[in-house]
């Protein structure tokens, strides 16, 4: 173990990693089922948990910065994405709505593990080259996500005939 990883620093680590392999499974299998369901929650729960951790590691400048605001970011849009779920009922465009709002909290983990791996592998020195190493990595990264997510994004959903005379007479479809 890294010697000076504190227990949050570790908990963030670990879950962060796992919800890397829970996402990448998720966007490997079908989008429906139980299976879909359960993986999706262990990401929901263990990212807000690893959100939370990142709010407690102050050892990269000793106070709030970029990567606390990401954090904020990234739990909000885990939130975002699992608001339509829970609405009953569901809007319309709710698969939509949450593929996106989760899709992009995944981009947050995986920007997170390239700047890891690049300011490892770099020989950098001071705290202004990995900024500037963590700002282009986020963009490379975030730009590469952008044109994944609209490659992948869900079909929009065609209302039938039945789901519009059911919406028209207030019974729930």
């Amino acid at each position: 173990m890294i010697a000076h990883l504190t227990l949050p620093g570790a908990i963030h680590a670990v879950l962060a990693l796992l919800c890397i392999a829970a996402g990448f499974i998720q966007f490997l299998r079908p989008k429906r089922g139980a299976g879909h369901r359960a993986r999706g929650y262990f990401y929901v729960y263990a990212m807000l948990v690893s959100d939370g951790t990142t709010l407690l590691v102050y050892r990269f400048t000793g106070h709030f910065n970029p990567f606390h605001v990401a954090a904020i970011v990234n739990f909000t849009l885990i939130v975002l994405a699992i608001v339509p779920l829970l609405r009953t009922p569901r809007p319309p465009n709710w698969r939509t709505t949450h593929y996106y709002f989760i899709a992009w909290s995944y981009v947050s983990p995986m920007s997170a593990l390239a700047i890891n791996i690049v300011a490892r592998l770099l020989p950098l020195t001071t705290r202004e080259q990995i900024g500037l190493m963590a700002l282009a990595v986020s963009v490379v990264t975030m730009t590469i996500a952008y044109i994944l997510i609209a490659k992948y994004r869900p079909l929009p959903e065609v209302p039938t005939v039945s789901t519009e005379l059911a919406g028209q007479s207030g019974a729930r479809s």
